[in-house]
Order: structure tokens, then C-alpha cells, then sequence
């Protein structure tokens, strides 16, 4: 049977050689390929350890990282304390990098592109994003001189929001006096989370609500939606921090009065969260912290 264009890529992927007269074989990777490469490991081996130092010496003097949003740092010395910050914040973190092109500009100028995760402590991943890094040979020493991340448009805003999908189900919490039911559902297009609560204060009907959970192209950060039965409402910002996520609120109650707050949710087991509310202001007026309480999943229901 004669190899299609497809079969014979999906032969090359897998590391199969092919060489025929119409499929000449890929010649093996040069020295410098390998050396470049190599870099990439060196990265994700220094990032594993969390040693911002050997992280950092992996760029020239002037080696910069540039973020999607277009914000840089130039310096080894800034590179440092970057990564020096966020391991000490995000303990545990490792990164794999998928190489997906390796492209010589110049004798000792090159271009890497390819896509890099980021995997929890926990074992969870965020999503990969693509890259762009230009190399250059000093002393016979491969480094990076800049890196960038880039927009990937086959990301969906499914996927942005799989970091939450743990929260998916029916949860409760009981304080003294009240009972708080709590459901998470992925929309029919799983593109957003709906999350619908029930208050109950000694036994009777105080609040309902519904919130919506998306991914905001415009921010590029996960937002929330909230409409709450009594005609307020709200939006806050999400942000994680390890195995916690805190949400930036603001809202306005029906009479126009506005509210500001902080919530933490703290991941402890697929079965277990904590939630507080902290900076709260009611009209402009500071007011008390909201403690932490346990939100617990609920049981399946008996069949």
C-alpha cells in the first residue's frame, strides 16, 4: 500500500525512519541542534530544583523574558529575583517544554519555538502555552538572549478553565445558624462553570444566587459573574497561588450600595475546601473579615 502524506507524518512523529526516492530521510540533529536543545533541559531541571541562579544564567547578561501582555525583564540579576519570587510562592512547580522547531538564523544565532507547561506540586497542570526564545553562541555556549510568550488560538476557553473543573459538583456548609448549598456545573458548551447557591438562615430562605465562571479574553484572566435574588450583583477576578485561588470582588447591592472584597478558596482534597473573605468594604465603610469555613462535597445521592 503506497504511504499517504499523513501516514508517512504520523510515521515520522513516532520516530520511524522513512526514505524512499518522494521521502528523502530527515538528516540527524547538528551539534549546535543538540547544544540548543540542551538548554531547554537545563531550564527545566533548574526550574524543578527551584534555582532561580541556575535559571538565570541560562540568558546572556541582557537575556530578557517578555509575557504575553507584552511586559518584560531584562537582566540576569532581574531574571533572578523573578524566579527567586515565584519559587518561593509556587513550591514544586516543574515545567515540560515541547520543542517544536529548531531554525539556525546565522552561524551562532538561533530561533526555538515550542510549548511549555506548568505542573503543580499536586500533579496538576496548567495550560501549555507557545513560545519563542532566540538563542545566541557566546564562547561556545549556547544562550538565551530573549524568550516570548505568544497567544495560542487553539487554546478554547474550555481549557483555560480545567484548573477548576475540581470544583465541579454539590457542596455544603454549616455554620451555627446558617446552611449554604452549593452547585458547580460546566455549561452545555463547557466553555463556562455555573455556580448556583441556596443561604439558609434557621431554616428558612435568605439568599439565592447564581454565578457564571469564564475565561475573559479582554483581561485574560478567569472571571466570575454573580446575580444574586434580591436584584444585586457583582464580578470578581481569579488568580491562583498555589493550591489556592483568590477572586478580586466587587459588587452592588439592590439599593446601590457597593461592596468590595477578597475571597480565598484553598484547595485541601478533591472532598475538602476552605473559603474566607477578607479587605471587605460595604458603601465605602471597612468591614469585619469573613473567617475561614469548611465547604465539604456532598455524597452521591443513594440510588
Amino acid at each position: 500500500m503506497k504511504a499517504t502524506p499523513l501516514i508517512l507524518l504520523g510515521l515520522v512523529l513516532a520516530g520511524v525512519p522513512v526514505a524512499s526516492a518522494q521521502t528523502p530521510a530527515v538528516p540527524p540533529a547538528s551539534a549546535d541542534e543538540k547544544l540548543i536543545r540542551g538548554v531547554a533541559e537545563a531550564f527545566s531541571q533548574a526550574f524543578a530544583k527551584g534555582d532561580a541562579k541556575a535559571v538565570a544564567a541560562l540568558f546572556t547578561a541582557t537575556g530578557e523574558a517578555i509575557d504575553i501582555d507584552g511586559a518584560a525583564i531584562r537582566g540576569r540579576a532581574a531574571l533572578e529575583a523573578h524566579y527567586t519570587e515565584r519559587f518561593q510562592t509556587n513550591p514544586g512547580e516543574k515545567i515540560k517544554t515541547e520543542i517544536e522547531l529548531v531554525d539556525f538564523l546565522a552561524p551562532e544565532l538561533a530561533r526555538q519555538d515550542g510549548r511549555s507547561t506548568i505542573v503543580a506540586a499536586d500533579g496538576t497542570q496548567a495550560i501549555a502555552s507557545k513560545y519563542t526564545a532566540t538563542l545566541v553562541k557566546t564562547q561556545g555556549t549556547w544562550l538565551i538572549a530573549s524568550i516570548r510568550e505568544l497567544e495560542d488560538p487553539a487554546i478554547t476557553p474550555h481549557d483555560r478553565l480545567k484548573e477548576l473543573d475540581w470544583l465541579v459538583g454539590d457542596w455544603i456548609e454549616e455554620t451555627s445558624d446558617a446552611v449554604i448549598n452549593t452547585s458547580i456545573q460546566w455549561t452545555e458548551d463547557k466553555n463556562f462553570l455555573i455556580r448556583s447557591y441556596d443561604i439558609r438562615v434557621a431554616g428558612k430562605s435568605h439568599l439565592k444566587g447564581t454565578q457564571r465562571i469564564g475565561w475573559d479574553p479582554l483581561t485574560r484572566q478567569i472571571k466570575s459573574w454573580v446575580f444574586d435574588s434580591r436584584g444585586g450583583h457583582g464580578e470578581g477576578y481569579w488568580s491562583r497561588n498555589g493550591d489556592q485561588w483568590v477572586i478580586k470582588s466587587r459588587g452592588v447591592h439592590t439599593d446601590g450600595t457597593t461592596t468590595s472584597a477578597t475571597q480565598t478558596l484553598s484547595w485541601l482534597n478533591k472532598d475538602q475546601l476552605l473559603w474566607k473573605s477578607t479587605d471587605r468594604t460595604l458603601g465605602g465603610e471597612t468591614r469585619d473579615d469573613i473567617q475561614e469555613f469548611m465547604m465539604v462535597r456532598k455524597p452521591p445521592e443513594p440510588k
